[in-house]
Formats: structure tokens, C-alpha cells, sequence
């Protein structure tokens, strides 16, 4: 699910468009949250088992060291990244926060690929094979934002979900 709170909507800079793009094409994201009032993006992943604290460390700092790399050879320097594991009732969630203004499309995308290295038998995903989309043109994204910013409520919501395969988008 995306779901996109706050009295701002993100730029239409590439946040935007790596939030949109990954979550239709990758199953394993389980849920996608935009906060804008703080400019942080929630990337969560549900895994099928209770992960052992050890294996949990271990993915992370991997997936630390992977980023720096990915940062070094980029150029570029997040302003916040926070990468948790969240134990709820024999599932745990996989959360990670990022800034928009520095998330880029191909760091989700390494991202996802790090996850389903070391969990691909414990993901929870949607596996219809559908032939992922072409991204949203800019005018697909500017007329959306336009009609986010339009509305006459004090606060914006944006709720969507996926099921079978399709992402379903609702202006609450």
C-alpha cells in the first residue's frame, strides 16, 4: 500500500518518481508511506518467519555497506536512512526510512535485490505474473500532483493498495 499524509506532496523530483516506479514493480513491498511534514519516505517488506536477531544485524550492516558503495559511486549523500526490523506475531516487517529529496529509483532497486538475496523464501509477495508497467509519464505525474494540491482539504490522502497484481489508488 502507498499511502502519502501531509500538507505538502513531495516535488515531482525523482522521490516521487522511485516511490511510484518500485512500487509497482516490486511485489515485496508490502506498504509504501510519505510523510510530508517530515520529507520521509516508509519502505516496508514482510517477511513469513520471525528473523533471529543476529541474521537481522547482519542484513543490516550489509545493507549498510552496500549503500555506501552505492552512495560513493553516485555521488551522493542521503540525508536520512534508518533501516529496522519490526517483530510483530510470527511476521517480522523489514522498514526502512529514507528521505525523498536523495531516493533514487536504482537504490530501491538494490535494495529490493539485497532482500530477496537473504530472505527470497520468507517474503511475503504478491507472485501473479503481470508484465510491469512502463513508469508514469511526466504529465501523468504532474496532473496527479496538481489535483493533490488542488483539493480544499487541510491535509491530503493518497491510499492505495495491491491486489492480484493491479495497484489500486484512492483520494480519501
Amino acid at each position: 500500500m502507498i499511502f502519502i499524509k501531509g500538507e505538502d506532496v513531495m516535488d515531482m523530483g525523482t522521490g516521487l518518481d522511485a516511490i511510484m516506479s518500485v512500487f509497482i514493480r516490486y511485489s515485496e513491498l508490502s506498504a509504501v508511506k510519505y510523510d510530508a511534514k517530515r520529507d520521509i519516505i516508509k519502505i516496508e517488506i514482510a517477511l513469513n518467519d520471525g528473523i533471529k536477531t543476529e541474521q537481522g544485524s547482519r542484513f543490516i550492516n550489509r545493507y549498510h555497506q552496500s549503500m555506501a558503495l552505492y552512495y560513493n559511486m553516485t555521488d551522493m549523500e542521503p540525508i536520512h536512512i534508518n533501516l529496522q526490523f519490526i517483530e510483530n506475531s510470527g511476521i517480522t516487517i523489514l522498514r526502512l526510512y529514507r528521505d525523498s529529496q536523495t531516493l533514487r529509483e536504482e537504490e530501491m532497486e538494490l535494495y529490493v535485490r539485497l532482500v530477496r538475496q537473504e530472505f527470497a523464501s520468507l517474503l511475503i509477495r504478491d507472485d501473479n505474473a503481470i508484465v510491469a508497467v512502463a513508469p508514469l509519464s511526466g504529465d501523468e505525474k504532474r496532473n496527479l500532483l496538481h489535483k493533490i494540491r488542488q483539493s480544499h482539504d487541510s491535509y491530503h490522502n493518497i491510499f492505495a493498495y495491491r491486489d492480484e497484481g493491479r495497484v489500486f489508488v484512492f483520494n480519501k
